[in-house]
């Protein structure tokens, strides 16, 4: 219960700056989202790759996600539960991507230019999810800031 009441507390509503947190986390995980629908090696392909049973399902489900979800972190709406649900992604997304490439035995497309494998090509790979996923843990940590919808929640 006091996991849950954690989970669901609207932090911070006072911070001005927090907005451009959410603008910068909450702008990727939407175009993100959207260019798994307009390109089928960023959707449905890469989660071929990957090896998941049902792509189509998959990409859908998580571009839906990361296209509303992006718009309510930039809207500041369930700031809290969102940004934990992108932290859990971006881990999943790292641990899936990032240390086959380490081992250089990814079934995704090599990097275009070296580094192409070992540390080197994961830390110059990695540096969007470790963006979004350090973003995402500030705004669950912080809260969602003066400018946000969750603020308006907080005083109802």
């Amino acid at each position: 219960m006091n996991l849950l009441k954690t989970i669901l507390r609207i932090e911070d509503t006072e911070n001005r700056w927090s907005v451009l947190i959410r603008i910068l986390a909450g702008g990727v995980f939407f175009w993100e989202g959207v260019i798994k629908f307009l390109f089928v090696n960023q959707g449905i392909g890469r989660f071929t790759k990957l090896g998941f049973s049902q792509p189509e399902l998959v990409a859908g489900c998580i571009g839906a996600l990361e296209i509303i979800g992006g718009l309510s972190l930039i809207l500041g709406l369930a700031t809290k539960q969102w940004s934990l649900l992108f932290i859990f992604e971006m881990i999943v997304a790292m641990i899936l991507t990032k240390i086959p490439l380490y081992f250089g035995t990814s079934p995704l497309a090599s990097p275009a230019s070296p580094p192409i494998l070992g540390i080197w090509a994961v830390l110059h790979e990695i540096r969007s999810e470790y963006s979004q996923l350090l973003s995402s843990v500030y705004l669950f940590l912080v809260g969602p800031g003066r400018f946000s919808l969750d603020r308006l929640r907080k005083q109802t």
